[in-house]
């Protein structure tokens, strides 16, 4: 299954991606509005390209320095190891906008800044796993939202160890958010359990067919 899964994620064709991304983006809207809505700034979001990446290649694309992750285990129907990840720079910045401060007012993650970067990551993973889980008729449980601030390799760490054992690729959707008009490029990672992938394809391709 393994071997056959690596196969299959790696050579993955464009429909399948074009699929995946048309969904996230719906998700994408919805985590957008419940933003604007919280913070009463305008906010977008989109997702305009997915890549499918060697685990070992993760830290070249998404950058090398400190980031910011919020972690949320997926389960039920789709079992997957989700993580919004935001340059540690870029946290501090989206939490000066939401909150009207000059940039560069914040230079530290304290425990409300934190708190307020957490609660980003919760509505836009949900969202994503939402827009799945209406859209293919499925159930995706959620675990609480979890805060890493670390080198990329230390925050996947406990994801790699469960996944890698099936499959040395992962899914790297390139996420836009724009708030107040300032514009920030992040990454909402998957590292999903293969069999529960390779269901949610089919029954999406065949739902676009």
């Amino acid at each position: 299954m393994a071997e056959n899964f690596e196969e299959y994620i790696k050579n993955l064709d464009e429909f399948a991606k074009s699929a995946l991304v048309e969904t996230f983006n719906i998700g994408a809207s919805h985590a957008a509005t419940a933003l604007s809505q919280m913070t009463g700034k305008e906010v977008n979001i989109s997702v305009p390209n997915l890549r499918i990446v060697a685990i070992k290649n993760v830290p070249e694309v998404v950058g090398e320095d400190v980031k910011v992750a919020v972690y949320i285990e997926l389960g039920k129907d789709f079992s997957s190891h989700a993580f919004f990840i935001a340059d540690y720079d870029d946290a501090l910045k989206m939490f000066d906008i939401m909150m009207g401060n000059p940039l560069g007012t914040t230079k530290e993650m304290d425990d409300l800044v934190k708190s307020s970067f957490m609660e980003m990551g919760n509505i836009l993973i949900s969202a994503f796993a939402n827009a799945l889980s209406e859209f293919l008729g499925i159930t995706i449980e959620q675990s609480p939202p979890n805060l890493a601030i670390d080198f990329l390799p230390a925050i996947l760490d406990f994801a790699l160890a469960d996944i890698g054992k099936y499959c040395d690729y992962t899914i790297i959707l390139e996420t836009k958010i724009t708030i107040s008009g300032v514009e920030f490029e992040e990454h909402f990672l998957l590292f999903p359990e293969p069999e529960d992938m390779e269901k949610i394809l089919e029954k999406l391709m065949g739902g676009l067919a």
